[in-house]
């Protein structure tokens, strides 16, 4: 025995033990085709279990013996070589021709019995000397062979007959059962269950699930009987009962049942058969006894029975026909016609002349008509549900001449059929059409079939693809390994999904999403491989950009706050642990808001990279660098204290002051940079980043480019702010601030002309608090709208009152902010509000700080002119402080001056201050502006005034600012 041989084939069998023969056959001969092969029972035919082609496993082919050399082999038992010429030797043999081969040996399979089961053929492309050692070899291998081949025919043949059991309950109609009533469990077969409707195949079968289908008046007779059976031996089980199914339709089913007992006679085993007579018990109850046979077997088949004469045109049916038509069958002969109305009136013509057909054209095969129901006849058919039926016929009888004469066939509900037959077609277009590629392969993993899609993406044509591995489609970037695991999941579960990289035609190498799937036949048995895959390259690349922006600013290239305040986390669980230092920067632009006015965003955006890129220059680790939002940057220093932290921002300051050429412009930048430290400044990320934005800020206040270390202090001030804020905030909403009024008098007569509202705050915490600190505070933080809001409610409510006292001549002037107005058209306006509480519009005036105004001139214009035409009158409050006063009064037109208390404080030694204060008041008279001197604390003030024809005067000489409740006195007193 050839050691070589056994070892190689030894623990192998069935096709693993055939494709390593076949392989040996390959490397020890070199044959350009090799297989296996195994006689059928006819000894006629041969069939290939393992078939190589150039060493390539092949599909398995069956062929016949008759004029092959292999027939000499089968019949001789023994060996046979044909070193050459072997397609002149044997002209019969049509795969000899085809296959284009020189040499040929065959060498017969034996049995133990010595009964040739099969047969090893090698086929060569050049001439083959056959040698004795070759020929020791071969017989070596067919010995080995020999054995598993007569057990492959064994089981093929009990395969068969399983079929042929199956398929014969199937035809009859009846199913066989165990019950092993010792362990009590129970095995049927598969008629069983398409007897009782049941789809789930894998439902284990019980006596209680069979139960529930007992027809429930037969159920405790049924039951009975099966149970007296079992405990009596002379009580035998064999009876006919009404089955329920699920779907409510009954069946009659006739049970047959034995017992096997043992010497004792307990019962060990119950054996039986269930038979569907439904058809055979409706029909036997309706025909004689005489018609029994030929009804029954008239009715129990499927399909509706006829004859045709085409002599007579008389025209028999089965009570079945008309069934399957929904219809009773006539009795007055008139079937043809009736049958003729219950067809589609656009298939009418064709069913007419189906029948005359047979003799127009002699037919003598079957021939076969499809057709519609008419939903005339059928108004059941709903508009695009139809019923198809097919009538299939032959020739039965012929006259002298050959001639037909009378014709015989069936007739079937095909409605299912044609249905089955449009999804199959939809599934084609669908499997066509769809974008997703579709790759299937058959059990060896070789592709029978793609898609259009697949074509598309990979660039190959099906017709290149046939009959190769999908591993033609492999980029070569995945490991061994990779495959590995993908098989062994296709082999244990059935499926794989994941991600492969595949190579196209043009060597493209892309992502795709994949997921495979086993197919499996009702033997379990491995029949196709299916793949669904799609190109994910654009997702990748999307992929790529998202987590691109997730981490990154998008402008500069920087990583952006989220992913820089990541790395500072990680920094500090470093550090905490090593007792190590860092630092951060916190770096703004200094007035950054300018370069965008007057270049545009679009320039400011290409300033912000330029100082990204200086910071890239400067910092070699460049995702220690973020923009943090804005014209704001942000730098990790991840060994860096204090002190070198402040010397390496005091070079960022130098190196980003260095000025900026950009399209011919050249732009100067500074910047303001905030340190902390970790852990001095803080122990987390926003307590360091909040604390080096606290520096820089003050930074800012102190001037600007330049850098500020966090200091505790700082923060303290700023919390003071915030929480000095919220407190406002509070009471503003809550109205807890209140109003004091000064008044306001005429110089010549010291009557009291007009009263300035002011606003004053008695914090809880703090106390007094000067409008010289909250109302500064308002302004920065946007509270300034709601409070002056609340002073020029309180103002009228107030003045409204005094009004309602008879002192109706009596204004108040009220302070508002410049910018309360600018972009403010869909708030309250002043005017609405004056109206609200029913006053004259004369009886407000609107307080504007002169620098200011003149800073928003060109916004303050259009209101103010509002305010004329509504007869508003609008005093310039500090007048004298501004850059350009005169050019304010010019352009503004304000109804009143209010000269500042400054020139005022020193009218009395300055002559400088007389000659202003005199030239104000002379300029004013000219223009038609009244004039209000503030700030007047002594007698002499207002005397000088008095003599400068000064209008009003306003101060401490007078009143101070009262309460409301003191105006009603201060205006009586006069």
């Amino acid at each position: 025995m050839n050691t070589t041989i056994e070892n190689a084939l030894k623990r192998l069998h069935g096709n693993q033990l055939f494709d390593e023969a076949t392989h040996l056959l390959y490397e020890f001969l070199s044959p350009k085709h090799c297989f296996i092969g195994c006689f059928d029972e006819t000894r006629h035919y041969a069939s290939t279990l393992s078939y190589r082609i150039q060493g390539e496993l092949s599909d398995p082919f069956t062929y016949p013996l008759t004029g092959t050399p292999c027939q000499l082999v089968q019949h001789g038992s023994q060996a046979c070589s044909y070193p050459a010429n072997i397609k002149a030797l044997f002209p019969n043999d049509i795969a000899l021709q085809s296959m284009n081969v020189e040499g040929y040996l065959g060498i017969p399979v034996f049995t133990d019995s010595d009964e040739a089961v099969g047969i090893i053929v090698c086929l060569f492309d050049r001439p083959y000397q056959h040698t004795e050692a070759a020929q020791q070899w071969c017989q070596d291998l067919s010995y080995l062979l020999g054995v598993e081949l007569k057990y492959t025919q064994l089981l093929s043949k009990q395969e068969k007959l399983l079929w042929e059991l199956e398929e014969g309950q199937r035809v009859a109609k009846v199913g066989s059962w165990f019950w092993d009533l010792t362990a009590d469990t129970i095995s049927w077969s598969r008629e069983i269950y398409r007897i009782y409707g049941i789809e789930d195949t894998g439902l284990t079968p019980s006596i209680d699930l069979l139960s529930e289908f007992i027809h429930p008046e037969d159920r405790e007779w049924v039951l009975s009987s099966l149970h007296d059976s079992i405990e009596s031996d002379s009580v035998s089980y064999n009876l006919v009962h009404r089955a329920q199914l699920a779907d409510g339709s009954i069946k009659y089913l006739r049970k047959r049942a034995d017992v096997i007992r043992d010497k004792q006679g307990k019962p060990l085993l119950m054996r039986g058969t269930v038979h569907d007579v439904t058809d055979v018990y409706q029909i036997s109850a309706k025909l004689t006894k005489t018609s029994h046979k030929l009804n029954t077997t008239f009715n129990s088949v499927e399909e509706g029975i006829w004859e045709y004469d085409l002599i007579s045109e008389e025209f028999f049916t089965s009570p079945k026909f008309w069934n399957i038509l929904g219809r009773d069958k006539p009795q007055d002969g008139s079937d043809f016609a009736e049958w003729i109305e219950c067809i589609h009136p656009e298939d009418r013509a064709e069913g007419l002349s189906f029948f005359q057909r047979f003799i127009q054209q002699n037919f003598t095969s079957v021939f076969q008509f499809e057709f519609r129901l008419s939903e005339k006849r059928f108004p059941e058919l709903i508009e695009g549900n139809e019923r198809w039926l097919k009538l299939k016929g032959s020739v039965i009888a012929k006259n002298d001449k050959g001639e037909p004469t009378r014709i015989a066939g069936i007739q079937r509900d095909i409605t299912n059929t044609v249905e089955a037959r449009r999804q199959l077609n939809r599934a084609q277009v669908v499997f066509d059409n769809t974008s997703e590629c579709i790759l299937i392969t058959d059990r060896h993993n070789k592709i029978i079939s793609v898609n259009r899609a697949f074509e598309q993406t990979t660039g190959y044509r099906e017709k290149e693809l046939l009959g190769q591995t999908p591993s033609v489609l492999s980029s070569g970037l995945h490991e061994k390994e990779y495959y590995q695991d993908l098989w062994y999941s296709l082999t244990t579960m059935g499926h794989w999904k994941g991600e492969v990289w595949n190579k196209r035609k043009n060597g493209e190498i892309y992502p795709e999403e994949m997921s495979i799937n086993v197919i499996r036949d009702s033997n379990d048995e491995v029949i196709n491989y299916v793949a669904v895959f799609r190109d994910i390259s654009h997702w990748k690349k999307a992929e790529e950009q998202l987590t691109f922006f997730a981490y990154c600013d998008p402008l500069t290239g920087l990583v952006n706050r989220r992913s820089f305040v990541h790395r500072v986390e990680k920094k500090i669980n470093s550090v905490s642990k090593k007792s190590q230092v860092f630092s951060l920067l916190f770096i703004d632009m200094d007035d950054f808001k300018s370069i965008n006015d007057l270049y545009g965003h679009d320039f400011g955006d290409r300033v912000l990279t330029h100082i990204a890129e200086r910071l890239k220059e400067q910092f070699t680790e460049n995702d220690n660098i973020c923009r943090y939002g804005g014209d704001e940057f942000c730098v990790l220093l991840p060994d860096s204290g204090a002190n070198e932290a402040k010397d390496i921002a005091h070079e960022v300051v130098a190196t980003i002051s260095k000025p900026l050429l950009i399209d011919g412009i050249t732009i100067n930048t500074t910047v303001s940079i905030g340190v902390s430290t970790y852990p001095d400044s803080g122990t987390t990320h926003h307590a360091l980043l909040k604390n080096a934005d606290y520096a820089m800020y003050n930074m800012k206040g102190r001037g600007r480019n330049g850098v500020c270390e966090y200091d505790g202090d700082l923060q303290s001030e700023y919390l003071q702010k915030l929480r000095l804020r919220d407190r406002l905030k509070n009471a503003i909403a809550d109205e807890a601030l209140t109003v004091y009024y000064q008044p306001i008098v005429d110089a010549q007569s010291g009557n009291i002309s007009k009263f300035e509202a002011l606003v004053r705050w008695f914090d809880g915490v703090e106390g007094f608090v000067s409008p010289a600190v909250f109302i500064p505070l308002a302004e920065k933080y946007g509270l300034i709208k709601q409070l002056g809001s609340f002073v020029l409610h309180k103002a009228c409510r107030d003045l409204k009152t005094l009004h309602d006292a008879g002192f109706d001549t009596v204004s108040f002037s009220v302070n508002r902010s410049v910018k309360e107005f600018i972009n403010n058209a869909e708030e309250e306006q002043v005017w609405e509000v004056i109206q609200h509480y029913g006053l004259p519009d004369n009886a407000i005036i609107i307080e504007i700080t002169e620098s200011i105004a003149s800073k928003e001139s060109s916004d303050i214009q259009c209101l103010l002119n509002h305010f004329k035409q509504r007869d508003i009158k609008v005093a310039m409050d500090d007048f004298g402080t501004g850059y350009s006063s005169l050019s304010a009064v010019v352009e503004l037109r304000p109804d009143i001056i209010k000269i500042d208390r400054e020139f005022i404080k020193d009218i009395e030694q300055s002559s400088d201050s007389q000659t202003l204060v005199s030239l104000i008041i002379d300029l004013s008279k000219k223009l038609g502006i009244q004039v209000v001197a503030e700030g007047v604390e002594t007698q002499e003030q207002l005397a000088l005034l008095q003599d400068m024809s000064c209008q009003y005067v306003q101060g401490f000489y007078f009143s101070q600012a009262v309460p409301f409740e003191r105006c009603f006195t201060l205006l009586q007193q006069q």
